[in-house]
């Protein structure tokens, strides 16, 4: 008598079995290396990320400060540039008032006496203008000779001289002149002033621009306008 016995049960619980061992031992694997990610992110990665942030929030300070100087800086340096282009005009205006004073004592003093008189004088855009009588056209020549001379004046002209005036019966010669301007530029703020601490204008142009280029050009321009308005 021949005995079957059945294995596909005990085959089946050893596959079984098998699985669940396998289940378990990736569960346990997942479990541990989830633990150990979490203790180095809480040991290793959150420091450093802190680390970092802090680090961060420290240079984004200095940063905001240093935006927060620079633009007092800009603001001051604006204040500076348009307080030197007032201080500018303002002295070179005052130059050329002693320049019209400096030509007609110039020109006053090279009228010859009880021979010559001026009866009107004009300054304008570098061009003087001289009306006068004379006893005769030697004067007129020899006053001619003694503008020549002066170091403010060029380019001097007889525009006409005629003997049609006559005052107290006597016949006078009326003339006029003609020439240009060259008085000396306005030292004052080029040479800056020492005692203030104020450098020559090349140099805080130079500063200036450094800092801020737009208010260099401003510094230059304004120089440019002023010089050619005068």
């Amino acid at each position: 008598m021949m005995i079957k016995i059945n294995l596909l049960p005990i085959e089946a619980f050893r596959q079984s079995a098998s699985g669940q061992l396998s289940v378990t031992i990736f569960s346990f694997v997942m479990v541990a290396l989830g633990i150990g990610l979490f203790l180095f992110k809480t040991t290793m990665m959150d420091p450093n990320v802190t680390k970092l942030q802090t680090e961060c929030d420290s240079q984004n300070a200095q940063l905001a400060s240093m935006k927060a100087e620079a633009a007092n800086a800009l603001k001051v340096t604006t204040q500076f540039t348009s307080q030197l282009i007032q201080a500018d005009a303002i002295a070179e205006l005052e130059e050329r008032r002693r320049d019209q004073t400096r030509l007609f004592n110039s020109i006053a003093g090279e009228v010859i006496n009880q021979a010559s008189w001026l009866t009107s004088f004009s300054h304008d855009k570098g061009v003087v203008t001289i009306r006068g009588m004379a006893t005769d056209h030697e004067v007129v020549a020899s006053f001619l000779d003694n503008l020549e001379r002066s170091p403010i004046l060029h380019d001097i002209d007889l525009i006409r001289a005629a003997r049609d005036t006559t005052i107290n019966n006597v016949s006078l010669v009326t003339f006029e002149i003609r020439g240009g301007t060259a008085f000396p530029s306005a030292v004052l703020m080029e040479n800056g002033l020492p005692d203030v601490d104020l450098p020559a204008r090349a140099e805080i142009t130079q500063l200036v621009t450094a800092a801020a280029p737009g208010l260099g050009d401003t510094l230059v321009k304004s120089r440019a306008t002023t010089a050619a308005a005068l």
